[in-house]
């Protein structure tokens, strides 16, 4: 899930080649603003139909705050997950994980993210992408869903 963040897109588009070069297929959702919770009907969409879920690229208060309720409204529905998140964020996110019961992943990045070009981007990807399928590996359930069901 591209939360919206400027710049976060392309940190997603690496992570998006590198899952297809393990083949590990995706789905693309972008909320609408980085500034509010996901839309409930995407909330549902990622629920049915997907098995795991990245949630990325929170670089700021609002945005971590947000993005972090929509792992947790996720987890709720049974949906393992890991955010990525910057490290200027990472006590912002513990604690807010904290307060709402939420036990769920993430992987810091450096921080900022605006100011770096897209090789560097791209690379941050690459140097996050171990733990994140780490993370989301851990727990999920990644055998495949019955289209039927």
């Amino acid at each position: 899930m591209d939360i919206g963040k400027m710049r976060g897109d392309e940190f997603i588009d690496r992570l998006e080649v590198l899952c297809r070069e393990r083949g590990i297929a995706t789905r693309r959702y972008k909320k609408p603003t980085n500034t509010r919770v996901a839309p409930r009907e995407m909330i549902l969409d990622i629920a049915a139909h997907c098995q795991a879920v990245i949630i990325a690229l929170s670089d700021c208060g609002s945005c971590t705050s947000c993005s972090t309720h929509d792992l947790n409204d996720l987890d709720k529905r049974g949906l393992t997950g890991v955010s990525v998140l910057t490290t200027e964020f990472e006590q912002a996110f513990e604690s807010q994980k904290a307060t709402i019961g939420l036990d769920a992943a993430s992987v810091y990045i450096s921080h900022p993210i605006q100011n770096k070009t897209t090789a560097e981007l791209h690379l941050s990807a690459d140097l996050a992408f171990e733990a994140i399928l780490q993370a989301i590996t851990a727990e999920a359930d990644l055998t495949p869903r019955s289209e039927a069901a």
